[in-house]
């Protein structure tokens, strides 16, 4: 026993005395220990400066100014049309259509402008916004007009006078009424009133008031819906004070989450049918999860800190925030599906995911410990944005599907128009970089983000 016990004393000391000896030996020669090396980040991994966050949404309102030709030609000549004429040959100029047209990617960008002339004080943003409505309000009566004495069927304005869908009027009604509150113009607030009748009391819903579509099957629900209607509602119990709005938009957010939210996965399925019901395939589309998370921070904004129903949207909304932080890919960018790492990197899901985040962090819904998710989310959209303003790699317009190979094949480009996504969530990281409760620790080598409360480093 005593030999054993010699035994593991003389081997102690024997290591010791080896590693000191090492340790001695580097000090006298100079030899240093090794040093980590240095990740090679694929995008850049640093804390962005205001000014390159403002730089980069200036170049995408450049290109969307350059291409809104506020004016109608006629599509024989390419003349000039007066509106004191009806002209059946009445077009958009070449080129312009996409930036001007009445529709919920316009909306997204409209709502980016209001932000941006919040965040930034640019009145660049907010003159746009009113050029746009006003253009619109002097080109649907018109339109409208030689509809109704037989001259024209087709013609822009179509899904804006007959409406029939949530995405012919929901995004870009919360947009106007956005502007309306800083511009107030009989014209807007008309309109935001026949989309009021339109959504509370004429688009399809079943019998618990839950908001519908009638297709791919005879009752769908839509991630997308949340914010082709919610926004609408929040903005208008706050125009109006009345409570109905806010009560139908916290609805709309529970009841179809109830059928559209997975708690196991935090992530919100595409869609759901009555026709498969319980075993309804679920497919986690990026830009659908970020329309829901989005419509969730837009009524959070405004809906009143003791109404019924706000602690379920806002346990909803962390846990939403939880699971796509924990998806982010290690370039910053989120996949076209969520959970599917094979399908490719998409920008416009990833910038609502970068705007819903930083907003949370900003409004207190959240730790400040997801801003470093925040602003990873930015440095890899920012190399998403041309130096001519395009966004590239946006998915197209995508349907409620049932198999993944839909999902995979999704084209992508830089033309398609949801270039506002990135705007807005430029405008909420401007807000973060200025958020004088934080402070922002820049990743030193081999170090990562770090944001901090500022209280907590000033109790020290």
């Amino acid at each position: 026993m005593n030999n054993k016990v010699s035994l593991k004393k003389h081997l102690v000391l024997f290591l010791l005395l080896g590693c000191n000896t090492v340790a001695f030996s580097q000090l006298g020669t100079g030899i240093s220990a090794r040093k980590p090396a240095l990740p090679t980040y694929s995008t850049p991994y640093v804390i962005p400066t205001v000014k390159d966050v403002k730089n980069i949404v200036d170049r995408i309102q450049q290109r969307v100014e350059k291409n809104s030709l506020f004016y109608l030609v006629d599509s024989i000549n390419g003349q000039t049309i007066s509106y004191s004429q009806p002209n059946k040959n009445a077009i958009y100029p070449q080129g312009a259509f996409y930036f001007i047209e009445w529709s919920y990617p316009n909306g997204v960008s409209l709502s980016a402008c209001n932000d941006l002339y919040e965040t930034t004080n640019d009145t660049t943003y907010f003159n746009y916004a009113i050029r746009f409505f006003d253009f619109t309000f002097k080109a649907m009566p018109y339109f409208r007009t030689m509809e109704e004495n037989g001259l024209i069927r087709h013609h822009p304005y179509k899904k804006m006078i007959h409406m029939a869908a949530l995405d012919h009027c929901g995004a870009i009604g919360a947009a106007l009424i956005k502007i309306q509150k800083r511009y107030p113009d009989r014209r807007f607030r008309e309109w935001i009133d026949t989309i009021a009748d339109y959504i509370y009391n004429k688009q399809y819903r079943l019998r618990d008031r839950t908001i519908a579509r009638q297709r791919p099957q005879p009752q769908s629900f839509w991630a997308d819906d949340l914010y082709m209607c919610i926004p609408f509602l929040a903005q208008m119990g706050s125009l109006t004070g009345d409570k109905k709005y806010y009560e139908d938009a916290v609805r709309q957010v529970i009841q179809l989450s109830a059928r559209l939210f997975d708690q196991q996965t935090g992530l919100y399925d595409h869609g759901w049918n009555v026709n498969s019901a319980a075993d309804d395939p679920q497919f986690y589309w990026g830009r659908a999860n970020g329309w829901c998370i989005m419509a969730m921070a837009e009524l959070l904004s405004v809906l009143p800190e003791n109404f019924e129903g706000r602690d379920k949207v806002l346990a909803l909304y962390r846990r939403h925030a939880q699971a796509l932080v924990h998806l982010q890919d290690g370039t910053g960018f989120w996949h076209n599906l969520l959970d599917q790492p094979r399908s490719y990197l998409e920008t416009s899901a990833s910038a609502i995911f970068v705007y819903s985040i930083a907003k949370g962090v900003n409004e207190g819904w959240l730790s400040h410990i997801y801003g470093s998710a925040a602003l990873a989310g930015w440095n890899a959209l920012a190399t998403k944005v041309t130096e001519s303003g395009e966004v590239c790699d946006i998915v197209e317009g995508t349907t409620l599907a049932h198999d993944n190979v839909y999902y995979f094949n999704r084209g992508k480009s830089c033309t398609t128009n949801f270039h506002g996504t990135v705007m807005r969530a430029g405008s909420e990281i401007i807000r973060l970089l200025n958020n004088p409760r934080f402070v922002i620790e820049s990743p030193v080598p081999n170090s990562t983000i770090h944001v901090k409360l500022r209280a907590d480093i000033q109790s020290k």
